[in-house]
């Protein structure tokens, strides 16, 4: 049977509309549904029926009832009308909030938590929420079984005064505030004990804490050494005023086998080979653990277009303190157009942060390296902004950061933004021509927002701004610290993704020469399909974005844009696997054709 049309009867301050769309299983039959089947489920209907009250109560109408419903066949019997029968009630309105039993915390800090104040329409899932638990923890029961009252309970009477408003007297029992005692670890076959008791923030003899628990949750998940579906507390009380706490997780494979490839029409398939242990023990190289990373990357470009290599090694917590200590070395060809050789080194220092809170921290990282430009006598635009010879480079950059996403692979919610500073000049040196002098800056802001409350369907908004200013009017900027823009960004040098354009093909002549401005938005519609044993999920996307000479050219309605559709999935030990085709709208070039659907596949790389 499939549902034809659904009648509601009795409803004076909401129309159907509105109750229809509070009901996610049961719709009506429509021509433009074509994605849903209209099937009746009896048990779908009960708890459709449920909704419909639920939106009066938020309303206010808390005596809101479904008197009858009835269901009639067309007469071919394929066909169902459903008939609600509907008494509202009257609206109701919060006049007085009292509370009792409330030692620790005064009423008014309680009533700021409960978010209602006196003429306020009443709406029940706000109250029972912002009583019990809400999702941001910022209820009556969070604050109170966040400093150790684990058995907290508080008891509402609401109390009908007159015809339309409510007095509402909330009991509270406190009862005994609980420390943490023991704090077990079980389950880890490879990974350092240390490197878990690290990341969890509740210790003996605090005060117990949920919020804790669940931010110590969050750490783990983000070393991605372990399942996050089964990651798992268990609180234990041992008497009247003390919990044992154990953590259970459940070992995954983190090191990857780094097999990048990307195509486009432009430059053809690109790509790379590499090994990360992301596990690392520098100590017990062959049992790892430790946390530490170690990688070694080489990648290359069409033919011999372009090739790059690099090792590095980061220590996450030096000297057992959250110092971050990594160093790497480099060396990238790139030979299209010209000849472009720049070999270095980097060391980074980074720190986590407690203040503005924990989820800030800091790096700052010391390069220095030796750039190399030859003319092949192929492009004359190339060789009036880019001079022969060698140069060196010396350079300092800093990160400030600040990521609250519950995931490091498949983020559902919570927001990721960073802030770079660039800072390169210093001598000359190793015969140099002359050194890199600019200032480099880049702002990007991720927001992941969950459009149900497992978190399988997520808004993912991103937005990049990019500027480069040299110390003199004309002082030398390097070929590979500019801006570029188009396709996927791998097998080429400092290019920002852009679906539905040639890799490259963005900015100044082409996309062939870089710019000193950058800008890019981009929004996902993302769809999990499942996250365990290999996670995978779909995605709708629209972006926009662009590159120029420099900053007095940016223009934030000279975008190039673009829009399609993906797929991602991890699996190890290969590592991200991504399907996109995008349509791009904009020519990159005045007076050319647009580009139309381009088709973009990798390996290893996540954009």
């Amino acid at each position: 049977m499939k549902v034809d049309y659904i009648h509601f009867h009795g409803n004076k301050q909401y129309d159907d509309g509105d109750l229809k769309s509070e009901m996610k299983e049961t719709s009506e039959r429509s021509w433009w549904k074509f994605w849903q089947t209209n099937k009746f489920d009896k048990k779908k209907y009960i708890e459709d029926k449920d909704l419909v009250l639920a939106f009066y109560r938020k309303k206010g109408f808390r005596d809101a009832e479904i008197l009858s419903d009835s269901l009639s066949y067309d007469k071919t019997k394929k066909y169902l009308t459903i008939n609600i029968y509907l008494s509202e009630g009257r609206q109701f309105f919060v006049r007085n909030i009292s509370w009792e039993g409330n030692t620790v915390y005064p009423a008014d800090v309680l009533s700021a938590r409960l978010g209602f104040t006196r003429g306020d329409v009443f709406n029940q899932e706000k109250f029972e929420q912002n009583l019990r638990r809400n999702e941001e923890e910022s209820d009556v029961t969070s604050l109170y079984s966040d400093n150790g009252y684990l058995y907290f309970q508080v008891e509402p009477q609401i109390k009908v005064i007159g015809e339309d408003s409510l007095d509402i007297a909330l009991q509270v029992h406190e009862r005994n505030q609980f420390r943490v005692g023991r704090v077990l670890i079980s389950g880890n076959t490879k990974t350092y004990e240390k490197v878990i008791r690290r990341e969890l923030l509740t210790k003996p003899g605090d005060f117990f804490s949920r919020q804790l628990i669940i931010r110590s949750l969050r750490q783990l998940q983000q070393l991605n050494y372990f399942n996050p579906e089964k990651l798992k507390p268990d609180v234990r009380p041992i008497d009247d005023k003390t919990v044992e706490l154990e953590y259970t997780v459940e070992e995954k494979s983190s090191d990857t086998f780094n097999m990048s490839v990307g195509y486009s029409g432009a430059f053809g398939f690109s790509g790379g080979l590499g090994v990360s242990f992301n596990n690392f023990s520098l100590s017990e190289p062959f049992r790892g653990g430790a946390g530490q990373t170690m990688s070694l990357d080489y990648q290359f470009g069409v033919s011999s277009y372009y090739r790059t290599f690099n090792i590095g090694f980061t220590e996450p917590w030096m000297f057992d303190s959250p110092t971050l200590f990594g160093f790497n070395i480099f060396d990238t060809q790139q030979s299209q157009y010209a000849d472009l050789h720049y070999r270095g080194a980097s060391i980074r220092i980074g720190r986590r942060f407690k203040w503005p809170d924990m989820y800030f921290r800091g790096d700052w990282t010391l390069r220095v390296q030796e750039n190399t430009y030859h003319s092949l006598g192929i492009s004359s635009v190339y060789d009036s902004y880019y001079q022969e010879g060698t140069t060196s480079q010396f350079g300092i950059s800093q990160v400030i950061s600040r990521n609250s996403t519950d995931s490091p692979i498949f983020p559902a919610r919570g927001s990721n933004f960073s802030l770079l500073t660039d800072i390169s000049g210093g001598p000359k040196f190793g015969g140099a021509l002359q050194a890199a002098r600019y200032f480099k800056h880049m702002l990007n802001a991720d927001w992941y927002i969950p459009l149900i409350s497992s978190g399988r369907i997520t808004i993912m908004s991103s937005n990049t701004i990019g500027l480069i200013f040299p110390f003199e009017k004309n002082g030398y900027i390097p070929y590979q610290d500019l801006f570029f823009m188009g396709g996927t960004g791998l097998g080429q040098i400092s290019v920002t993704p852009l679906r539905g354009y040639d890799d490259r093909s963005i900015g100044p002549y082409d996309g062939n020469v870089g710019g000193k401005a950058m800008m890019k938005y981009t929004t996902e519609l993302r769809f999990a399909l499942t996250l365990n044993p290999i996670p995978i999920y779909t995605l709708f996307f629209a972006e926009a974005g662009n590159v120029w000479l420099d900053h007095s050219k940016m223009d934030m309605l000279d975008l190039h844009r673009s829009a399609g559709f993906g797929v991602r999935l991890l699996v190890n030990p290969i590592g991200l696997i991504g399907f996109d085709y995008g349509y791009g709208y904009d020519a990159s070039t005045p007076g050319a054709a647009a580009p139309g659907w381009k088709f973009h596949f990798q390996f290893g790389k996540s954009f």
